[in-house]
């Protein structure tokens, strides 16, 4: 391997080969990566060492050595693993396959938190998961009228203000950081209108302070629901910016080189179909499960509204 090409990449590529005689069959490039990411999700990543997954495996910290050159490239293919299951997304809608995105990868985020501590490499952007992630959105653009340079550069932001949002949710929604009543209340007496005068209002409903005001629904899913008017004035501005703006023209992708690069692009186009299809499936299930639960809300509501008229008219 050239001096200039990066282990890890080169690993996650097959242009390098593992190790042909390991310690044991079951240790792999693979099952220290699974290893490593159960670690993480259970103990955070601080937790995850070259000795202690080395450990798991009831092997020697040298032993890893033979797959992994470092712990740096171990965080590299463990962020490259979570994201192998990409979401399906509409090519079709550039708000609808955005917004699938979006919500794929906060929720990637929630499920392995310790993602979010792990600094972004350009390493990293080039493992095939990730690659496959950017082609996940750039597909989702494919309506959009802006240039691929302009749709990359989109991506790019888009992922921003994404994981800034995951970072900031799971410092907020993290019990360990809850407020107690006694912070509540200093902060109460103290944020009076004349020493703030616009943020008060928000202080006295308990919005500043991460309650819910009284009259409004408990949110199900805090961290989605705050995503969803981020990315909606977000993708108000792309659309102010590109759909809005004269002389532009979707580019098409270019056309294969080859029979054996179009046959690849029409099985991938094919495989991008069906999972969007059993995610737009398994989404109107959703749905259906629970305008039910919604409409026994209703009907209980009717039932109570009808007693209590009843008991009105009776008293």
């Amino acid at each position: 391997m050239a001096d200039d090409v990066a282990r890890v990449v080169a690993l996650a590529w097959g242009a390098e080969e593992l190790p042909q005689r390991g310690p044991k069959r079951e240790l792999s490039l693979e099952r220290i990566v699974e290893v490593a990411i159960s670690i993480a999700d259970a103990e955070g990543l601080a937790a995850v060492t070259m000795q202690r997954v080395a450990q798991a495996f009831g092997y020697t910290t040298m032993a890893m050595y033979r797959y992994v050159a470092s712990k740096d490239d171990l965080h590299v293919l463990m962020i490259d693993a979570i994201a192998r299951d990409v979401v399906a997304v509409d090519d079709e809608d550039w708000r609808a396959g955005l917004e699938q995105w979006c919500r794929w990868l906060l929720d990637v985020y929630r499920a392995h938190p310790w993602a979010l501590d792990i600094p972004v490499s350009t390493e990293a952007l080039l493992m095939p998961e990730q690659m496959r992630v950017a082609d996940a959105a750039l597909r989702a653009m494919r309506s959009l009228p802006a240039t691929p340079e302009e749709r990359l550069m989109l991506l790019t932001s888009l992922s921003t203000f994404v994981r800034g949002h995951a970072a900031v949710m799971r410092e907020v929604l993290d019990p360990a950081n809850a407020l107690g009543e006694g912070t509540r209340a200093v902060v109460r007496e103290a944020a009076t209108p004349g020493r703030f005068p616009d943020l008060a209002p928000l202080v006295a409903s308990g919005t500043y302070l991460f309650e819910v005001p009284e009259g409004m629904p408990i949110p199900v899913d805090p961290a989605q629901d705050d995503l969803a008017l981020g990315l909606a004035i977000w993708l108000e501005g792309v659309a102010a910016t590109f759909e809005r703006g004269e002389g532009r023209e979707v580019a098409p992708p270019d056309p294969p080189a080859d029979a054996a690069a179009a046959l690849e692009r029409a099985e991938a186009e094919l495989r991008a179909g069906i999972a969007l299809r059993k995610q737009t499936q398994q989404r109107l299930r959703e749905l259906e499960r629970r305008e039910q639960t919604l409409r026994k809300a209703r009907d209980t509501a009717k039932e109570a509204a009808k007693a209590a008229q009843r008991a009105s008219r009776a008293g």
